[in-house]
Order: C-alpha cells, then structure tokens, then sequence
C-alpha cells in the first residue's frame, strides 16, 4: 500500500554584507536540508512553506519569491511505502530576525554563506534545488556566491 504525502518548505536566503546566506535546518535524522513540512488540510503550498518555516526557525519576515521545484521520492514507514512530495520555493527572509529552533522537530538551524551551504545540504535533489534557488535569487538581488 502506497501512502501520499503532500509537503511544502523553501530555500530561505537573504543577503547579508553583500552576500548571500542561506538557512538550513539539522533534521530529526541528523541531516541538514531546507526546512519543510506536511501541508495542514486545505492549505495550499506557499501558506504551508511559510508556516513550517515559521514553526521551525521563527522566521517570520519572510516571502516567497517563486516555486523552484518539486521534489518527489518514496520512503518506508512502518512497512508502507510513502511517495512524498514536496513543493519547494525560494523565500527571501528579513535580514535581521533571529533563529528561533523548534527543537521538538529538528536539531538546530544556521544561517550558511551560499557555498558552505551547498556543501552541508545532504539529501539526494536537494543540492540541485539549492542551486537553482540561490542563482534565481543572485539573479534578482545581487550577491556573490
């Protein structure tokens, strides 16, 4: 049996000295990735993405530029296969809200210069959506990576 799960999260940058930074997350299984989570009933993508990120960094000074992707990969849990997917959007954050950690979801979360985070990112799709997200985001704003 096959379970489908909806999520939604985002590439939060911002700009800081003149270059780009990016928030990532250090996930429940010890990863860093963007931050992301299961859409609640009746929502839509973007209202989920800022909601989780919300939740899990207390960036709330944030919108959403554009959608850069969607990422789809299957997973078990509890001996069902799970197709999750999720929307992905390039958020941009305010340059001076501080990392408020939900630490009954993740780890931590740090804000990494645009290659450093490039380099953490760790999930299979993910380093690729990283890409796309900070290019579209360096084309618009500036910045150096």
């Amino acid at each position: 049996m096959t379970v489908k799960h909806i999520a939604a999260g985002g590439v939060v940058v911002k700009t800081e000295r003149g270059r780009t930074s990016v928030l990532l997350i250090k996930d429940s299984y010890g990863h860093w990735t963007w931050p992301k989570g299961h859409l609640e009933k009746g929502e839509t993508p973007e209202a989920g993405a800022l909601r989780e990120i919300a939740e899990e960094t207390g960036q709330t000074k944030t919108k959403i530029i554009k959608e850069i992707g969607l990422q789809e990969y299957c997973y078990t849990l509890k001996g069902k296969t799970v197709l999750k997917k999720v929307h992905v959007f390039l958020i941009k954050a305010s340059a001076r809200e501080k990392i408020k950690v939900q630490t009954s979801e993740i780890e931590t979360a740090k804000w990494f210069r645009a290659e450093d985070a490039i380099e953490k990112i760790e999930y299979e799709g993910s380093r690729t959506l990283l890409k796309k997200g900070i290019k579209a985001f360096e084309a618009r704003h500036g910045g150096n990576l």
